[in-house]
Formats: structure tokens, sequence, C-alpha cells
């Protein structure tokens, strides 16, 4: 990727969060999620985020990932605050620069996996011939390439989770975002799936931030950081959660 800003480590840093606040109003109270929030995420790292359940990780990815606007603070890629771009700009951020994998796969069941990969690449208006291989590479280098023309219904909850995997960098993402990507997984599929994301990572520089409360997942990743009332903290590797 080029354009890329300097963290305060001289690493190459991907994206940054700056003193980021995010809350939610209820009938009853505000909700305080994030509180002036920093985080920095360099390129061709894996990074966990850890932290009890409720306590605002999904909200702080949606947030390095253009879904959900912070109320204060910036979110810098490539020198620019994302949010303070056009619509259309925030949609090609999303489309183009970032890949997303959720716990539910949120993959459409009455679609392929070939199908279903292939999406994000139709959406961006690829032809369809170059969308259908890249999609079929990316299903045989996660190992899902007799499986490409089975529905969701017809697969494991792993190879669902592959496909998903396949999905998010279909359009040749800088950063994948996983939220608790093994969460649905046992521990065989998700020892599987770590596996798949490191040799991803290795292979390609793929840089990946995702977010878990799974101690076995935690300890194999690049760097930890905690989110404890609102803020990140760096961690270790020997978690209690």
């Amino acid at each position: 990727m080029s354009d890329l800003s300097s963290c305060t480590t001289g690493k190459k840093c991907l994206i940054e969060a700056d003193s980021v606040d995010k809350s939610y109003s209820t009938k009853r109270e505000v909700i305080h999620v994030l509180a002036q929030t920093s985080l920095q995420v360099y390129s061709g790292e894996v990074l966990g985020i850890v932290g009890a359940s409720g306590v605002g990780k999904s909200t702080l990815l949606h947030v390095l990932g253009g879904l959900d606007k912070p109320l204060t603070g910036s979110v810098l890629f490539q020198g620019q605050d994302i949010y303070k771009q056009s619509n259309a700009y925030l949609e090609k951020f999303r489309n183009c620069h970032i890949g997303f994998v959720f716990q539910f796969f949120n993959l459409l069941p009455d679609f392929s996996a070939l199908e279903n990969t292939m999406f994000p690449s139709l959406i961006r208006n690829q032809e369809r011939r170059l969308a259908k291989e890249r999609a079929e590479y990316l299903l045989h280098t996660v190992g899902m390439q007799d499986r490409m023309h089975h529905t969701p219904g017809e697969l494991s909850g792993g190879e669902n989770q592959r496909v998903a995997l396949a999905r998010g960098l279909v359009n040749q993402p800088e950063l994948l975002l996983a939220d608790e990507p093994t969460g649905n997984l046992d521990h065989h599929a998700s020892d599987q799936l770590i596996d798949l994301i490191q040799k991803l990572n290795q292979e390609f520089s793929q840089t990946f931030v995702i977010v878990t409360h799974s101690q076995r997942v935690a300890n194999r990743l690049d760097r930890l950081m905690e989110l404890v009332d609102g803020k990140v903290i760096p961690t270790n590797h020997n978690l209690v959660m």
C-alpha cells in the first residue's frame, strides 16, 4: 500500500484511531462505549482486541471500518480522516480497502460459496469473469475448492467461515477486520481458521484486526490490546477471560 503514515514507533501505520469517543443514548441513560480511545494498526500485523463482553470491542471495529462514525476524534487512513470525507468516499473505503468477517458469517443463504465470494467484487462493478477468477483462487487458497458450488446450508460452520474469509479478501483490502470469527466454531475448526489467518498473513503480508473473547485465539496473535473503560491498553498473552 502506498502513502502509509508513520506511527510514533516508526513502523508503517495502516490505520489510526485518535481520541475517539462513542456513546449511545437509551431512554434511561447515556452509555459511554469508547472514551478518548486511540489505536494504531501496523501494516502486516495480526492484532487482537480483547476485553469483557459488552465493553465495546465490536463498536471499535466498526469505527475503524467506516461503519460507525464516532462522536469525536478521528480515524486516519492514508493521512485522511475518513469521517471528514464524503459518503461516496466512505463507501469506496469500505468496499476497496477494508474486508469484514463476522461471527455469524453473514453469507447469502441461496447463493453458492463461489457466488458469495464474488459478491463484493460485483458490487464494485468488476467484470464478472475477473471476479470469478479471483473468487476461485481465494476459495482454493482457503481449502474450499471442492465445496465452492455448495450453499451455506450445505457447509459446516468452519467451512462457512472460510468462505466468509475468502469473501472478505476478494477485493484485496489492505485491512481485514474480523469480529469474533471463531465464536461459533469448535476448538478444531477454530484452530484451523487461525492457522489459515496466519498463513495469509505470512504469505501475503495481509493485515488483520481480530476481536476475540477466546484466550486460545488471543494467545496465537502477534499483538494484543485490551479494551477497558473505553480505552485500549497493551496486554500480554497470558489472559484470563
